[in-house]
């Protein structure tokens, strides 16, 4: 009989912090995301195991990953169970610096993700102007943004939208952590699989990368999204920065991280004309 080993590992079991959050989610004084991520060994192969709170959400992950099986840049799936996302562990070596290269192989990553079945709306019928808005808002009303500021960014956003923008997938959450380069062959693999996303205003996570470590090779990065015939992002790329920051600055309202709140960002977009 087939002598097999199973062992399960919780990963950052730093228990102090995860009391924190439990009690800061109990008394709803924070949002915090309802996952948890495993380690499994079975035959001496290792699996990631990602539990949501949701089937709708794994299954979610589920398509969007079926969708993008063939393009590598994902942990190939194993599959889904109710709630649960079963992916096989990707040996490689983590990302510590940025260069030229990595550069390049983030670009051909999103030329893949924003070629793969894009759609060009009005931007006036698509739901985005107003949400800006309404995150704009809800910043004043929080206190992020002083008044001036809000009234100077909402006459910004009237000549920021553009006529029309691309809609499709994205990968949401591209921070350096999230990529390994492979050991057979240097490819990048995105390993945490829960930022792949439809539906979205594409450049949403260029620029959440533009902000945490892409904003140096902006060009570098523009020209070879070009070059793999990518939908045109960069004409209205300041729209999207800004949904995205005010977004962004939400979120992180709502989960009290408050290293990333920072009203600075916002005063670049003041005065556009």
């Amino acid at each position: 009989m087939m002598n097999v080993h199973r062992s399960i590992s919780q990963i950052s079991p730093f228990w102090g912090k995860r009391v924190k959050y439990f009690l800061s989610r109990l008394f709803g004084t924070r949002l915090q995301k309802a996952k948890s991520l495993h380690y499994v060994t079975v035959n001496g192969h290792r699996f990631k195991r990602l539990i949501l709170c949701d089937s709708f959400l794994a299954t979610e992950i589920e398509q969007h990953l079926e969708g993008f099986r063939e393009s590598g840049y994902f942990p190939p799936l194993v599959g889904r169970y109710e709630h649960e996302i079963w992916l096989e562990y990707v040996e490689g070596v983590p990302v510590r610096a940025v260069d030229e290269d990595f550069v390049l192989k983030v670009a051909e990553f999103y030329a893949t993700m924003y070629g793969t079945n894009p759609t060009l709306v009005d931007t006036k019928q698509s739901p985005f102007p107003e949400r800006l808005f309404q995150d704009l808002r809800f910043l004043l009303q929080i206190g992020v943004l002083p008044q001036a500021s809000y009234k100077d960014l909402q006459a910004a956003v009237h000549h920021l939208i553009p006529e029309q923008v691309w809609v499709g997938n994205d990968y949401t959450d591209p921070v350096l952590k999230n990529f390994l380069q492979r050991s057979e062959d240097g490819r990048i693999c995105v390993v945490d699989v829960d930022g792949l996303a439809g539906n979205q205003l594409l450049g949403t996570g260029v620029a959440k990368a533009c902000v945490r470590w892409l904003g140096p090779h902006q060009s570098l990065f523009f020209s070879s999204l070009a070059r793999q015939g990518s939908p045109d992002i960069q004409k209205y790329f300041s729209f999207v920065e800004l949904c995205f920051l005010a977004k962004w600055m939400k979120r992180a309202f709502l989960e009290h991280d408050w290293k990333v709140i920072d009203a600075t960002l916002f005063e670049r977009f003041r005065h556009r004309q």
